[in-house]
């Protein structure tokens, strides 16, 4: 079956388009950006100085769908990443770089999260739509024709749990390892002192 079928999709917003001044009939929000998107992801994010910015934008601009929320899967479209954000992460402004999947069918987040950013089935359909162009893009009517082949919903729960807990460990060796190191120089800056 295709994406399509069973979600819904939404391009995140241009801030240039829905930006205004502030007034009685807005409202201040902070976009998603991809320091919160990688850091779902587990993947180091390189620029140490982003800016934590909040826009101001007509009331009547805010809809549901283009907010994150804990029942929807956002994608990057430079990274074609999928990401399911955690609680922390939820009210934020979706750009025009994120589009928002928002399943229409028992489908369980964690194992999409797993299936699209890993399975060969999902990435070899990927590799094909960025070969089209110089800039690698996803474009909404590429991926509402991605093919999906869905486990029945129980194994879909166990294989995101095991996704999940991947994830943690991944993330749980990063941190064993940086501590390592902090704790190494730690003890040579010790021996240095010592003499």
């Amino acid at each position: 079956m295709k994406l399509h079928e069973i979600a819904e999709l939404t391009q995140g917003a241009f801030i240039n388009r829905i930006e205004t001044l502030p007034s009685e009939d807005t409202i201040n929000i902070k976009p998603l950006s991809l320091k919160e998107f990688n850091e779902t992801l587990g993947v180091t994010y390189r620029i140490s100085n982003e800016r934590n910015v909040e826009i101001t934008v007509h009331n009547e601009k805010i809809v549901p769908q283009l907010l994150t929320d804990t029942k929807s899967l956002i994608l990057h479209t430079h990274t074609g990443k999928v990401a399911w954000l955690p609680d922390k992460f939820c009210g934020l402004l979706l750009t025009n770089n994120f589009i928002k999947i928002k399943f229409l069918k028992n489908v369980d987040e964690a194992f999409f999260e797993w299936y699209f950013n890993e399975h060969p089935f999902i990435q070899k359909q990927l590799a094909v739509l960025s070969e089209r162009s110089v800039i690698s893009l996803l474009k909404i009517s590429h991926l509402k024709d991605i093919e999906v082949n869905l486990p029945p919903f129980q194994k879909q729960i166990i294989i995101g749990k095991i996704a999940q807990l991947k994830k943690k460990k991944e993330s749980l060796m990063i941190e064993k390892r940086e501590l390592q190191q902090l704790y190494v120089q730690h003890k040579l800056i010790q021996s240095v002192k010592a003499l």
